[in-house]
């Protein structure tokens, strides 16, 4: 009975945030079948995930203790081993399939991938180690595997399914910022002193973000919903037929010079505003740990590392928010 009450703990938790993916999606919703493949296909990937950091277990800068060694392994080892793999695993399922149609879908195919693994890997953490470990996973580890699997799959329907020069590019953002936010956790998480604390506002952060990831995702493809089809059009490049059903307080009308209505993005500054500021703070701090710096190197090793665990949110923070402003500055869909 305590097996079987400790696996409904365990597996609860990721289903439940499928479950929310999956109705922000409701307007177009996916075939269960097909996002339970995504999930046993993320699942799967936790072997070459689990083979990678095996094979690199030897390496000395792994065998340092304390947070040195922490976070070595969290970015040069588990981090990147897990997130390429689950999105590899992923995009090679749904690289020529049908039903991968609109950017939406990005974000249900690679959520439930990296859910698939986050769902295995919790059924093994919590067997072992009982109860209050599946309490905190559940509104820690799931959540962080959630919304790297949402910020890649946004990225990939971009890199697909917009107008963009450089799509490889796209996808890169997107794995790199899965990638510095899983590691970031990880190291956090595992410190032995206040810094772990930090791991409570990179969580806070992970949940507004991955909904405001989810709900621009959801407006692009109800925007796309709206759009007549010729075949093979990339649908947010395709000319909007019913301009009334969009939701203009999210858009401006604007006009060209030739008379060519558009919907132009609110600039929003605001995000401007707070991005560079966080940059200049941020700045500001670490010209601030090295004038006048006369620790021995192991110390100074020890000051970088946390330095860089305790600006990595801000920095993450003014990063999204500015590019967030770009994009928006830039796009244009056009009206008929």
């Amino acid at each position: 009975m305590e097996t079987l009450f400790l696996l409904i703990l365990a597996v609860a938790p990721p289903a439940g945030f499928m479950v929310f993916i999956n109705w922000m999606d409701r307007h177009q919703p996916q075939c269960l079948k097909t996002i339970l493949m995504a999930m046993g296909i993320g699942a799967l990937s936790i072997i070459p995930a689990l083979i990678i950091q095996i094979a690199a277990e030897p390496i000395p800068l792994l065998q340092i203790e304390g947070l040195t060694g922490s976070f070595f392994e969290s970015f040069l080892v588990v981090a990147p081993s897990e997130e390429f793999s689950k999105f590899i695993f992923i995009y090679l399922y749904l690289r020529n399939k049908p039903f991968y149609d609109e950017l939406n879908d990005g974000i249900v195919y690679y959520g439930a991938g990296a859910i698939g693994f986050a769902l295995l890997e919790n059924v093994f953490y919590v067997l072992d180690y009982g109860f209050t470990t599946g309490l905190l996973r559940a509104f820690t580890a799931i959540p962080i595997h959630t919304f790297c699997g949402i910020i890649i799959g946004y990225h990939a329907g971009l890199a697909r399914f917009t107008d963009q020069p450089k799509p490889r590019r796209i996808i890169l953002r997107g794995l790199f910022l899965a990638y510095l936010t899983h590691a970031t956790y990880n190291t956090l998480l595992s410190a032995e002193s206040l810094l772990a604390l930090l791991f409570i506002p990179l969580v806070i952060a992970v949940y507004i973000i991955g909904y405001k990831v989810l709900h621009r995702g959801r407006q692009i493809s109800l925007i796309g919903s709206q759009i007549q089809t010729p075949e093979k059009v990339k649908p947010f490049t395709k000319k909007l037929a019913e301009p009334a059903v969009i939701n203009y307080r999210l858009d401006e009308v604007a006009m060209e010079s030739s008379g060519r209505k558009y919907l132009q993005p609110k600039k929003e500054t605001w995000k401007a505003y707070i991005s560079r500021t966080l940059f200049i703070i941020t700045i500001l701090l670490w010209l601030l740990v090295f004038v006048g710096d006369e620790s021995t190197t192991v110390e100074r090793l020890e000051l970088v590392l946390g330095m860089i665990i305790i600006t990595f949110i801000p920095l993450m923070v003014g990063f999204l928010l500015e590019m967030s402003y770009q994009r928006r500055r830039r796009v244009k869909i056009y009206l008929d």
